[in-house]
């Protein structure tokens, strides 16, 4: 278990620095979405077992980061069709597993009502999100402070992308520099993260609260609000262009997603 979960680990670190990809939509395709949410939330109450379970997990998402970094930026300026492309498969091939966990588990059919909420939000946020630029100089304490919040929002919740809202704010390049080479890290950049972790932190927290408590209470309109927030996140992929090939690779990964969430 403890090499199955750091290899699940480093699938979703990939989620925490691909712009449109979340971490959530990851940890969803692979099964465990839920079961990570109610382990960290009942830490206390298995201690060991539960660290057990999360700790490669977490180990397999730090390296992933600090591995795939650069080679995600190289793709992104040189081979984002086929990159995009992958993981606009990969989100579609969750769906189906995500309609029939709302069949199996409530008896009824996706709430159409969330689904085209979250849909029409993420839609907002991508329309928004082309019109940013990005800054090269260090960014204000408030504005890493606003990062925060956003990122533990894009990693929890599946379907909404940590980078994607990094970009919102413009800084996506900058934090994304920053993670790929750790040893360039000064006093001066560590003091403007410090924000940016405090907020991620009490706000990843809170969140997690509020999705396990939705999970539990409002099980059909959760992850019918998750399914539109991952449709929606496709936007922030497209490259804009399409051809046989760029099918071909969105058609095997869908057919690897697929059979991985099932």
């Amino acid at each position: 278990m403890i090499l199955h979960n750091f290899l699940y680990g480093l699938i979703i670190g990939l989620g925490f620095i691909i712009p449109g990809v979340s971490g959530g939509v990851l940890a969803t395709i692979l099964g465990i979405y839920d079961e990570i949410v109610k382990r960290i939330l009942n830490i206390n109450k298995d201690f060991k077992n539960n660290l057990l379970y999360l700790t490669p997990i977490i180990i397999g998402i730090l390296i992933s980061i600090l591995l795939f970094s650069k080679i995600i930026l190289y793709l992104l300026d040189n081979r984002l069709m086929f990159i995009s492309y992958v993981f606009i498969g990969l989100i579609l091939g969750c769906i189906p597993y995500l309609i029939k966990e709302i069949k199996s588990k409530t008896n009824k059919n996706i709430s159409l009502i969330s689904f085209i909420i979250t849909l029409v939000i993420g839609l907002f946020l991508y329309l928004f999100q082309k019109k940013t630029t990005e800054i090269i100089s260090s960014p204000s304490i408030l504005k890493m402070s606003i990062a925060g919040i956003f990122y533990a929002i894009g990693k929890i919740v599946p379907g909404i992308s940590g980078a994607a809202l990094l970009m919102f704010l413009g800084i996506y390049k900058y934090f994304l520099s920053i993670i790929s080479n750790p040893l360039a890290i000064n006093i001066h950049t560590i003091i403007i993260f410090i924000p940016f972790i405090i907020t991620f932190i009490i706000s990843g927290y809170l969140i997690l609260k509020l999705i396990n408590y939705l999970l539990n209470n409002h099980f059909r309109h959760t992850y019918s609000a998750i399914i539109g927030f991952i449709i929606s996140s496709i936007l922030f992929i497209y490259p804009g262009n399409i051809n046989i090939i760029s099918i071909i690779i969105a058609i095997l990964s869908f057919i690897i997603s697929y059979y991985l969430s099932n």
